[in-house]
């Protein structure tokens, strides 16, 4: 297995096949992740991700497919998005 990247917030990264700019790190935990991507510059979505077997995935959480990232607290890292790789 092949350890976790190293990645900082405003990095780009692909999260099963979508270019993703992480927000925010944190301790790999198994609800949370290792990590919140935003994702979907026309319509700006947020997301937990981790890193599980050499690749990022989304953390699968019942029904959630994200929320909407245009927020106070992701602005930042929407800006990142829109303005592209």
């Amino acid at each position: 297995m092949t350890d976790r990247p190293s990645i900082k917030p405003g990095d780009w990264i692909e999260v099963e096949g979508v270019p993703c700019v992480v927000a925010n790190l944190r301790e790999p935990d198994p609800l949370f992740g290792d990590c919140e991507v935003v994702f979907n510059p026309s319509k700006p979505t947020n997301r937990d991700a981790k890193w599980e077997g050499g690749a990022w995935h989304f953390v699968k959480s019942g029904s959630d497919f994200g929320g909407y990232a245009d927020k106070d607290r992701l602005q930042r890292y929407v800006q990142i998005l829109k303005s592209g790789k």
